[in-house]
């Protein structure tokens, strides 16, 4: 697992021969992340604030990677109430491919033994939540399951995961486990707790989430658990297709 403190010693290290600073290396993570599906187009980002807080780096090194995003045009600054600063529709692949194939291929070999932890982890919580499962924990699964079937968007399937996975993990009752999860999400997604999602593993996604949903609601603990280790490894799965898009190997 890696810690904001690790995040931050790294944005000061030299990376293929250039000498990086945190807004910079923030703003390569942003793009990445836009790259994979962990904010799609149209989509809000978090407000600065909780950006800053969530990755342990200032407001003003938010700012600045915001702003060289901006520049790029894969976000969009909108003022007023409604305001933020959002994706826009602009293709990451036109603008800025080598970015993402750099970052990827820095960030996936260093995480695989972290990816093989969460599954593992995330095995052992859907477990607990088949054993401890309640009639009441049942019904705002089979309706999160529903709300995720019924998404019309990338967005709209990514805070539906987010709502049944909590659900999954709140059944399993253990605060240790919220926690840990939390943690393993925010270092296996860039640092941002955002699941990837891109419509190409959509269907694959869903049919997992059937499956597990299913073995939750049944208190089938072993397939629960096996079947919660397979569905985390599509965040590896998919960022490997982003590496791919981006030109990597």
């Amino acid at each position: 697992m890696q810690s904001h403190s690790e995040w931050e010693d790294g944005d000061s290290v030299a990376l293929l021969g250039e000498p990086r600073t945190k807004a910079t290396s923030l703003t390569d993570r942003l793009i990445t992340a836009i790259a994979v599906g962990e904010y799609s187009p149209g989509e809000r980002l978090p407000p600065e604030r909780d950006l800053a807080a969530s990755l342990g780096v200032s407001r003003a090194t938010v700012r600045q990677a915001l702003q060289h995003v901006t520049e790029l045009g894969l976000i969009e600054i909108r003022r007023g109430r409604a305001g933020g600063a959002f994706v826009a529709s602009a293709s990451w692949e036109d603008v800025a491919p080598e970015v993402a194939r750099r970052t990827l291929e820095t960030e996936i070999p260093r995480l695989l033994d972290l990816y093989d932890y969460r599954c593992m982890v995330e095995g052992m919580i859907a477990r607990a939540a088949a054993e401890r499962r309640t009639a009441e924990d049942v019904a705002a699964l089979e309706q999160a399951l529903q709300e995720f079937g019924a998404a019309t968007s990338m967005t709209e399937a990514r805070n539906a995961d987010r709502r049944l996975h909590g659900l999954i993990t709140a059944a399993a009752r253990n605060p240790h486990l919220t926690s840990l999860s939390a943690h393993l999400t925010a270092a296996a997604t860039l640092g941002f707790g955002v699941e990837p999602y891109t419509q190409e593993f959509y269907d694959e996604a869903l049919a997992q989430h059937v499956e597990l949903v299913g073995h939750v609601v049944q208190g089938e603990a072993d397939a629960a658990n096996r079947c919660a280790q397979a569905h985390f490894r599509l965040t590896l799965e998919t960022m490997r297709a982003g590496l791919q898009r981006a030109g990597g190997s």
